[in-house]
Order: C-alpha cells, then sequence, then structure tokens
C-alpha cells in the first residue's frame, strides 16, 4: 500500500480550489453569455435609432407640408370670407383659436390641431353664407323670360288703344305664337288664369317681396301653388287678353310697386 501524507492545510487549499474553480467557470460562462447578449440589444438599439431618425424626419417634413397647407387653406379662407362680406380672420385668431397668450406646454402639433379645428369652423361658416347666398340669388328675376324682340320698355309711353300718355309698367317682348316662357327665378306660383286685360297670366311670388308677371300668353302650364326654379317653362307666347299682337308682358313688382325689369336682369 501507498501512503501519502498531506498536511491539513495543503488539504483545504485542495478542497477550497475544487469549489472555487466550477463556480469560477460558471461566473465566466455567464458573463461571455451576457457580453454576447449585451452587444446583440446595442446592436439592436442601434438600428431601431436609426429608423426613429428616420420617421422623425419623414414626420418633421410632413408636419413642414401640413403648416404649409394650413398657410394656403388660411388664405383661401379670407378670401372667399371676404367675397362674402364675412369678417376676416387674423393669423394670430387662427394660431389660438380664441387669441390671448400662447398656453404653456403647448407643441407645434398642438397648434397645428388647434388652426385645423378653427379652420373647419370657418369653412363652414362661409359654406353656409354661399348657400344662404345662393338661394337669394336664385330668386332674384335675373334672366329673360322669353328671347324675342323688346318693343316697349318701362316708363311713360303713348297707349295703343287710347293714344293718351300713360305709364307701362313692364316690359313688352314680341317673339313667336307658341315660344316657351320661363320663370324668371326661383317662387311659388300664386296666380295662373285668366284677368281682365291681361288675358291669361300667370304671377310668381319669389319672396323679399318680389313678384314677376307674365301675361298676354297663349297657354298657361303652372298652377297655383306649383314651385318653379329658374329657367322652367311655366307659358307660351300668346296675344291673349287686351293686346294689339302676339307679345309677352313681363313685369317686376317689388314691395307692391311695379319697378323696372331691366334693373334686375342679367346680360
Amino acid at each position: 500500500m501507498l501512503r501519502i501524507s498531506v498536511p491539513l492545510p495543503v488539504l483545504g487549499l485542495l478542497v477550497l480550489a475544487a469549489l472555487i474553480v466550477p463556480v469560477t467557470v460558471l461566473v465566466v460562462g455567464q458573463l461571455s453569455v451576457n457580453g454576447h447578449t449585451r452587444v446583440a440589444e446595442l446592436r439592436r438599439l442601434v438600428a431601431e435609432n436609426y429608423q426613429l431618425k428616420g420617421r422623425l424626419a419623414d414626420y418633421s417634413a410632413a408636419l413642414d407640408t401640413f403648416r404649409r397647407f394650413l398657410t394656403v387653406t388660411e388664405q383661401m379662407d379670407n378670401r372667399l370670407r371676404a367675397a362674402t362680406d364675412l369678417f376676416l380672420i387674423p393669423p394670430e385668431m387662427r394660431l389660438l383659436g380664441v387669441g390671448g397668450a400662447l398656453p404653456e406646454g403647448v407643441t407645434d402639433l398642438d397648434q397645428l390641431l388647434t388652426r385645423v379645428k378653427f379652420d373647419r369652423n370657418s369653412l363652414s361658416e362661409v359654406e353656409r353664407t354661399l348657400s344662404e347666398r345662393a338661394r337669394e340669388l336664385s330668386r332674384i328675376p335675373s334672366i329673360w323670360p322669353v328671347r324675342g324682340w323688346v318693343t316697349s320698355v318701362f316708363g311713360r309711353r303713348r297707349d295703343p288703344f287710347t293714344g293718351g300718355r300713360e305709364m307701362h309698367q313692364g316690359i313688352d317682348i314680341v317673339a313667336p305664337s307658341g315660344t316657351p316662357i320661363v320663370a324668371a327665378a326661383d317662387g311659388r306660383v300664386v296666380y295662373s288664369g285668366w284677368r281682365s286685360g291681361w288675358g291669361r297670366c300667370v304671377e310668381v311670388n319669389h319672396g323679399n317681396g318680389l313678384i314677376s308677371f307674365y301675361a298676354h300668353c297663349q297657354s298657361l302650364l303652372a298652377s297655383v301653388g306649383d314651385q318653379v326654379t329658374r329657367g322652367k317653362t311655366i307659358a307660351r307666347v300668346g296675344s291673349s287678353g287686351r293686346a294689339t299682337g302676339v307679345h309677352l308682358h313681363y313685369g317686376v313688382m317689388k314691395n307692391g310697386s311695379w319697378t323696372d325689369p331691366a334693373n334686375y336682369i342679367i346680360e
């Protein structure tokens, strides 16, 4: 038998080494793994950073484009407001919505969103105003009711039947018998029938105190209560009633008084 004598201190060192080495290997291995993981994570973060920088540049460019678009839109909005006699809005009011000092913590995006909301409300106001004006304009008798030859204008003239000077309260337009007569503006038919002296005639109420009158018709194509639009055929040219020949007597009444129809006609 071989007997080996090992001093106790040495034996203690050997035991300690047997414990330290595996632990050291484990620690070093873990550190190596962690190092590789951190490098991979760092590379991923760097790649994401480049992507975020690219997106941020795109976002900034988009904001600049949108800001220019809003500026053009606001200029157009003010031109429309000027054309419709609406109050012109200064840039600072659009920026803040209500005016005053810029609130703390407001970002560029917040300002843009505020401008968008304000501009939307402003354009809605313009749209409502234009719609109202369009309805008003559609009710003004601004077209010729028939195309022909004007033989007598509004004003004093010699009456063809009596020979005396009398007031002619309309325009006489000569056109072939049966020529369509159209409504000069939108409105509601308030009279359609025979009237002494005028023969077959039609009256259209356009609102705002305006009434158009069409007399000496051959036939009537509109009835009382009909809603007519500008350009709609309501009668045909004739010589009914007290007339010297085939023609249309066209008159316009404003607030109960006859007025010159030519003042409303737009050539």
